[in-house]
């Protein structure tokens, strides 16, 4: 009897070790000379816009809590409508589409704000316009979406002239 326990546990540790083994295996890839190669991750071109869409938010956040009040955003993110997706993601061309039309109008708002308050507004309905399209799609990076925040503080709002 414990020769069966003692053996039924070598084939469980013999098979975990055999499935982590084939799990590693399948992200490599041999080249000509026979060694193993890792697969790099790639980005597809919606990950890299949204990254610069953030770098370039974060910016504007900061524009904005000094009271400045942008022009206009970088033409490039127009493209959000074209950018191919991650391999194993799917983009449901309705419920996508619109939330990143409402991104873009966001956008607009922000440089149509007569105010720096006004601007502060705007800016968090474009996070919030992020983090809607997120909880969806790609719940990964809503917790630094939601800190892109900008706290509305009426004492430091009514200073930029209001």
């Amino acid at each position: 009897m414990l020769r069966k326990i003692i053996l039924g546990g070598c084939l469980c540790t013999a098979s975990f070790f055999l499935a982590c083994t084939q799990q590693v295996q399948s992200g490599e890839q041999s080249n000509s000379s026979g060694t193993k190669e890792l697969k790099m991750y790639q980005e597809s071109e919606l990950a890299l816009l949204m990254r610069t869409m953030y770098d370039n938010n974060m910016e504007l956040r900061q524009e904005i809590m000094e009271g400045k009040i942008p022009e206009n955003f970088p033409e490039r993110f127009y493209t959000i409508h074209t950018a191919t997706i991650s391999n194993g993601m799917s983009r449901e061309k309705g419920p996508f589409e619109a939330l990143a039309d409402q991104y873009l109008n966001n956008m607009k708002a922000i440089t149509r704000a007569s105010s720096p308050r006004e601007a502060k507004i705007a800016y968090n309905e474009m996070v919030m316009s992020c983090a809607g399209c997120h909880q969806i799609y790609c719940p990964g990076p809503l917790v630094k979406i939601r800190k892109m925040r900008i706290p509305l503080d009426e004492t430091t709002d009514s200073n930029h002239g209001r």
